[in-house]
């Protein structure tokens, strides 16, 4: 089964995520003075290279919903703490900004999360794991669904809608994904390219849209 936050024709390495962060998260403690383990403040400034690494990591694409930079505006992405900041620790009194603890998140995904408490569920929908995929699914018209062995989880129900997982937005944005690559894959790329430019269009210039259920 295809992980909800990719296209077909997108090949993603998740499970490389957490160790190319570990990395990072080493390069940037050897060039600290103090402050050592907390990443946050030197990811989330857009003008490092920290910011751009960290990005690259993600594949340029949101761990919640995986719209990419391409057709959410670069700008609209924030780092997210998976753990949220009011809880200041995780796991082995780890600081909430340490580098495992940040996520690559578009601003929608961001806002609509901030201090959801994931402690009981943070296993299985940790975005740089593969479980996440298996939790949520996509629906046959293109729709962010709970899959059938999570649908009784209410704390898992509760996410999914506190993300606004079942809002109407989240189709146009995977139409959207799928247009994006079709158009640099196919022959017809003008056809394909058009389509993406008019609804991308209509995206953007709609800001309403986003309340939509």
């Amino acid at each position: 089964m295809t992980d909800y936050r990719v296209t077909k024709f997108e090949i993603y390495n998740y499970s490389n995520i957490k160790q190319n962060k570990i990395i990072l998260g080493q390069d940037i403690d050897e060039k600290a003075v103090r402050n050592i383990g907390q990443h946050y403040n030197k990811i989330n400034n857009k003008e490092t290279n920290y910011y751009d690494r960290f990005e690259k990591i993600y594949y340029h694409k949101c761990a919640y919903c995986g719209i990419n930079t391409s057709i959410n505006p670069a700008p609209l992405y924030e780092i997210d703490h998976f753990f949220n900041e009011l809880q200041k620790t995780f796991g082995d009194e780890k600081s909430v900004d340490e580098i495992s603890n940040l996520i690559f998140a578009c601003r929608n995904c961001n806002q609509s999360k901030k201090e959801f408490k994931v402690n009981n569920i943070h296993d299985i929908i940790h975005p740089d794991g593969e479980q996440i995929g298996k939790v949520f699914n996509r629906g046959e018209h293109f729709e962010i669904v709970v899959s059938p062995e999570y649908y009784s989880n209410e704390i898992v129900q509760n996410f999914y809608y506190k993300m606004k997982f079942n809002y109407r937005f989240r189709k146009l944005d995977y139409l959207l994904l799928n247009l994006y690559f079709m158009k640099e894959k196919y022959s017809d790329k003008i056809l394909y390219g058009n389509l993406f430019n008019r609804l991308l269009e209509l995206r953007n210039s709609v800001p309403s849209l986003k309340k939509y259920k």
